[in-house]
């Protein structure tokens, strides 16, 4: 059976080499038994590959030599219908132990697969359980640190871009309060801009100016400019520019400054100690110093003692004092706060103090003998209409000792303006 199939292989060959000119590979499978136009579909089917090409051909082609596709006989061999029924018997033979081999192969590989898959889905399985249980008894181990757990009933305050444009503009005056010359500069602002909308040189402000730095540079007021449509030029972001004029916003900005003028108890301090300031610049300036006030201070200096050079003790008297203490702001005063120093005895009395001050300028003296300004101690403390320091009372306490009011061995007083709160 296997030579006359040899023999019919070996004559459709030859038969394929000698008809065809075309493709290799069809020629190959054309060898192998099958049409020429059903091997090019095949290889079609298989972008050219040969061996899926072969399977498709056993699975779907039509072998020569089937019923369905007779081998054509030469007309020069004339097999006998016998010979002829015999070659077509074992062609279906050999198609269906080609067929049930590869089913076979197919099965043992399926079965491999699905047992590989098996083996590592169980691995993968149990990896996951393992790294999950790790996991868990880590966490449970240290409980996970947020607010949520640590203070429960603790809200997170809203930001201040999420409050309405009433509660943001209150919020920044309220933060602008304790600085007294933003306070005015930003009313005397929007007011201006409120009577002149149209002008454009009001609709922007400058923060690299030395204007804005002296008078603006405190905490709230970039808030309250963005709250009232002021915000920073695409091209300089220095510079602040008025969106568009909103009635209501600017309305709302200037009640708020003047609730802040009339209400705040920061606010009155810082302004007062600002006026407190400048009143002391005048009094100590070289213009104010004319032939009579050098005279006043001349005799006032006269009536103290003589300065000790060894057991006294050194008082000190600040000009005002400073309460927001953040460089980076704007403070109560435009300068720094002065001190001046001299050494007094024990028994040396607070109106030799008064005495000594007055010969830096009268006007000090005035101030703190009609009340408008007042002498308070640093080291001891009081209520807020004092700055929270001890007020000295000067008509009771100006002929006592320096050590009986609480002045030696050390003292540290301070000239403050009065506070009407």
């Amino acid at each position: 059976m296997f030579r006359r199939l040899a023999n019919r292989v070996t004559e459709a060959v030859s038969s394929a080499s000698s008809a065809l000119a075309g493709d290799s590979r069809v020629s190959e499978l054309a060898a192998m038994g099958f049409r020429e136009s059903e091997a090019t579909h095949a290889l079609r089917e298989c972008n050219g590959d040969m061996t899926r090409a072969t399977e498709w051909l056993l699975s779907y082609g039509s072998p020569i030599g089937t019923a369905g596709n007779p081998i054509t006989i030469p007309e020069t061999i004339t097999p006998s219908a016998s010979s002829s029924a015999a070659i077509s018997q074992e062609d279906s033979e050999l198609q269906r132990a080609i067929q049930a081999s590869l089913k076979t192969e197919n099965e043992k590989k399926n079965k491999a697969t699905r047992l590989r898959a098996q083996t590592q889905s169980a691995a993968s399985k149990n990896a996951g359980k393992a790294a999950a249980s790790r996991t868990k008894n880590k966490l449970s181990a240290v409980p996970i640190k947020d607010l949520a757990n640590t203070h429960p009933k603790v809200q997170m305050p809203k930001r201040i871009s999420q409050h309405d444009q009433e509660d943001i503009i209150m919020r920044c005056a309220n933060r602008v309060a304790p600085y007294s010359l933003s306070v005015d500069t930003l009313l005397r602002s929007l007011k201006t801009i409120q009577g002149n909308p149209s002008i454009r040189k009001y609709h922007t402000v400058d923060m690299s100016s030395a204007m804005f730095q002296r008078s603006l540079n405190a905490p709230g007021v970039l808030d309250f400019l963005k709250a009232v449509n002021f915000h920073p030029n695409y091209n300089n972001h220095k510079i602040l520019t008025l969106s568009h004029f909103d009635p209501a916003a600017f309305y709302l900005g200037i009640s708020s400054m003047e609730q802040i003028q009339q209400n705040s108890i920061d606010y009155k301090k810082d302004k007062a100690l600002r006026v407190f300031q400048k009143d002391l610049a005048s009094a100590l300036s070289e213009k104010r110093t004319t032939a009579e006030e050098l005279s006043e201070r001349t005799k006032l200096l006269s009536l103290l003692s003589s300065e000790p050079t060894t057991g006294g003790s050194r008082m000190t008297i600040e000009y005002g004092i400073i309460l927001n203490n953040n460089k980076n702001e704007v403070t109560s005063s435009e300068t720094l706060v002065t001190k001046v120093t001299r050494g007094f005895d024990h028994d040396d009395t607070l109106n030799d103090v008064l005495h000594w001050l007055g010969g830096q300028s009268t006007t000090i003296l005035e101030k703190l003998e009609s009340g408008e300004w007042n002498l308070v101690d640093r080291n001891r403390q009081g209520p807020e209409k004092d700055y929270y320091f001890h007020k000295l009372d000067l008509q009771e306490l100006k002929n006592c000792t320096l050590q009986y009011v609480g002045c030696w061995p050390s003292g540290r007083l301070a000239i403050v303006p009065k506070l009407a709160l």
